[in-house]
């Protein structure tokens, strides 16, 4: 069931998410470590909030890029 190979899958969409959330990911927490080393105190202390923010992220990209390369391959 979850390993199935699914060709509705826009690999491409899909990609763009997947880079998109680890570079958000990779920022919000090298910025979080910097306010930490500076302030004592992390800007965002609560670690499920980067992490439901990354997914939301994540799954937004994917309806965007989706849309987009939609609309790319109508028009060619």
């Amino acid at each position: 069931m979850f390993f199935k190979t699914n060709s509705k899958i826009n690999i491409k969409s899909v990609n763009v998410a997947f880079q998109s959330t680890f570079i958000f990911w990779g920022v919000t927490l090298l910025i979080n470590g910097l306010f930490e080393m500076a302030q004592d105190k992390p800007l965002i202390s609560n670690s499920f909030v980067i992490f439901y923010t990354g997914l939301a992220i994540f799954f937004l990209t994917k309806q965007i890029a989706n849309h987009f390369n939609k609309k790319n391959n109508n028009g060619h």
